[in-house]
């Protein structure tokens, strides 16, 4: 299962991450210019010395930790092995430090600077701070606590900056959700009441938006489904007064033998008759509401398929096919409307896509099993493929097996369907317990 992204976590985390970025680097820049004020410190203190200081040749100073020399060599002996060349730049403190990482204290810190007085005679001034020589009554320096200190206060402003950030999102957050809720919960029926107010503007114009989105989409469903009923239920009376008048034609026929020009087209109007009463019933079936609860009435399963296979015989008219049906009695409570529809459609279209060979139609019980051969490859991949297109009957209507799937899976029968060389077959149970 595909975990599918939060926006909401999303936004958060980026927050964070980004106030926690922030906070570091403030973090690191206090620290930076906490340090670069001791340097200075330290450099204006050298200076002064500089500047104040009486040395001679061969005769260096040292005052309070400073050593002050006219000449580099009279600096001290670990200075020179530290900083292997004389500063020559005045007033630029040079700096060395022994330090581990960047999280730790430097063990040992050596400075050295060059000045002039205003005599223009050379100073050099140098301070060494050791591990050893750093007196403390406490486990830990002053600095040391200073950056534990740093480090705790960065721990408690993004807690503090991620609940805040928490208690604004929430505030946020909660109306989108309630926006979630209340879209998720409109039907047809709801749809029509003035949405609830979400507190901002954005999300008032976006519900609105949304409702009247539905209400388009449902007005033209609802433009449809009368459309299909109002044609469907028009259909009939024009479908039986055809019907009706080529039984009549049979009759007379029965008496004054037609030529075969006149039994063909007559049987072409009979054809189109049947087709156009499968249609109607079909299109009603659409346009009722799929939550509509219809009643279930006994129906014969056996006289029903009989009954479909005889009248759709005449699709098989010009076919070397041979057709071996095996039915029993078998007294099913089923919709009867979509049972017909299902039978009607299943046999159309075994009988359709077979050329030639043999289809057996065997029913036990609430059980039917279509079987065609020699089925072309075409109309195989064209019953098989998931989002083919709507098979077009060859004097039908191309709602075809979609539709068959639809009401199948609406009464929750059970449907397999399976295709092998040349060979397909389809098996519906009519009993749903």
């Amino acid at each position: 299962m595909k975990i599918r992204p939060s926006l909401k976590l999303y936004f958060f985390i980026s927050v964070v991450l980004l106030g926690s970025a922030m906070a570091v680097g403030f973090s690191f820049l206090s620290v930076n210019y906490y340090v670069d004020g001791l340097d200075r410190g330290v450099n204006g203190t050298m200076f002064d010395l500089a500047k104040t200081t009486i040395v001679a040749d061969g005769q260096p100073r040292n005052i309070a930790s400073f050593s002050v020399a006219s000449r580099w060599q009279d600096t001290p002996e670990i200075i020179q092995q530290r900083f292997k060349q004389p500063p020559v730049e005045e007033a630029q403190l040079q700096k060395i430090k022994d330090q581990a990482n960047i999280f730790m204290m430097p063990k040992n810190i050596f400075f050295v600077a060059y000045y002039q007085t205003e005599q223009g005679e050379p100073r050099y001034v140098s301070k060494v701070m050791l591990e050893r020589d750093i007196s403390s009554t406490s486990k830990m320096s002053k600095p040391t606590k200073r950056l534990i200190w740093a480090f705790v206060a960065s721990l408690i402003a993004i807690s503090l900056f991620a609940f805040l950030l928490n208690i604004i999102m929430q505030k946020i957050a909660r109306p989108v959700e309630s926006l979630k809720d209340w879209a998720k919960s409109l039907d047809q029926k709801t749809v029509q009441n003035p949405p609830p107010d979400f507190n901002y503007n954005e999300l008032n114009v976006l519900a609105s938006f949304i409702q009247t989105s539905l209400i388009s989409t449902y007005q033209s469903v609802e433009r449809e489904q009368r459309f299909l009923s109002y044609a469907s239920h028009e259909l009939r009376t024009p479908i039986a007064v055809i019907r009706s008048n080529v039984e009549l034609l049979q009759r007379l026929s029965e008496k004054q033998p037609e030529n075969l020009k006149q039994q063909q087209v007559l049987k072409r109007i009979q054809r189109a008759g049947l087709t156009m009463g499968n249609l109607t019933e079909t299109l009603l079936w659409l346009s009722r509401n799929e939550e509509l609860t219809i009643a279930p009435e006994s129906v014969n399963l056996g006289e029903k398929i009989n009954q479909a296979c005889n009248d759709l015989q005449y699709l098989l008219d010009g076919k070397n096919v041979e057709v071996h049906i095996e039915c029993e009695d078998a007294d099913i409570k089923v919709v009867g409307v979509s049972c017909h529809i299902v039978l009607n459609n299943l046999i159309r279209n075994a009988y359709q896509h077979t050329q030639e060979g043999l289809i057996k139609i065997n029913q036990q019980g609430s059980r039917l099993s279509i079987i065609n051969t020699h089925v072309p490859e075409d109309d195989i991949n064209s019953l098989t493929t998931p989002n083919a297109q709507p098979i077009a009957f060859g004097d039908g209507y191309g709602l075809g097996l979609q539709l068959c799937e639809k009401i199948i899976k609406h009464h929750n029968w059970f449907y397999t369907k399976q295709h092998s060389q040349g060979n397909y077959q389809v098996t519906v149970d009519f009993d749903n317990s």
